[in-house]
């Protein structure tokens, strides 16, 4: 059950993604994962970049809609509320839904957008273990 709950969030961020709405992620590896599931948007890189926090909320906030998805631990928690109160008083709309929506199904499994895939991924198995046609071929 929570994989196609999981499912429905991605293909949720997927149209976002595809209105060329701007999704916050943390780093690299996240951008990866999100791609694996084939999320391909306008992504903006915390980690590893040249500006302060508010100047990418700056950034991002040139869009009226942001979607923020950064991890889940306590550091990505402070990032969210920081980066969601900067896009706010900038006169942008941040969107933390899709992030709740994530962290309430994978809460006691993942910390992280990195580990996104390959925990969609567990659990497409667990739900179709023989796969969606029914046959099993080994890796």
């Amino acid at each position: 059950m929570s994989y196609q709950k999981l499912l429905s969030i991605m293909e949720e961020l997927q149209d976002y993604a595809e209105q060329g709405i701007p999704i916050l992620i943390e780093g690299k590896k996240d951008e990866e994962s999100l791609k694996e599931l084939g999320i391909n948007g306008n992504f903006i890189k915390v980690s590893g970049s040249p500006h302060k926090l508010f100047e990418i909320a700056e950034i991002a906030a040139q869009s009226s809609k942001i979607i923020i998805l950064t991890d889940f631990d306590r550091k990505g928690n402070e990032l969210a509320q920081k980066l969601s109160e900067d896009i706010q008083r900038l006169g942008s709309y941040p969107n933390l839904q899709i992030r709740r929506k994530i962290m309430g199904i994978t809460r006691r499994y993942i910390k992280d957008i990195e580990s996104l895939s390959r925990h969609l991924h567990q659990l497409e198995l667990e739900e179709y273990p023989y796969g969606v046609t029914g046959n099993y071929y080994p890796m």
